[in-house]
């Protein structure tokens, strides 16, 4: 199976492009993550589509009359180590931080999570 159509739920209106592209209704979404985006995409499905989403994201409601619903474990590999320590071997390289903060101030660096930034986010131990 191939997707016809990758909606992006941070710079699209979801229903409106979903609408546009499927007038009578999407016939499968697979979600990566739970929430009102979830939701949004669920109300474009057509009667008989389907959704999948991996064990960890959770829809407030799972009983969809109509629509046929899998869960699904992803499949596990071994962590990216090996491949991270090659890189790290093979010379020199550079992190670009965009954003750093203090201890106290975890609770606004995962809210910023939420925004755009070239680089990375950091918290200082110090």
């Amino acid at each position: 199976m191939r997707a016809d159509k990758v909606i992006d739920g941070y710079s699209e209106d979801i229903v409106a492009a979903a609408r546009e592209f499927a007038p009578k209704g999407i016939d499968a979404v697979l979600l990566t993550a739970g929430g009102a985006g979830a939701e949004k995409c669920l109300t474009t499905l057509r009667s008989g589509g389907r959704v999948a989403y991996p064990n960890g994201v959770e829809l407030p409601q799972k009983d969809r009359p109509g629509i046929t619903v899998q869960v699904y474990n992803g499949e596990y590999q071994n962590p990216p180590f090996e491949q991270i320590n090659r890189l790290i071997e093979s010379g020199p390289f550079d992190i670009e931080v965009a954003k750093t903060f203090s201890l106290e101030q975890a609770a606004d660096a995962q809210r910023a999570l939420d925004d755009h930034y070239l680089g990375k986010l950091a918290i200082t131990l110090n």
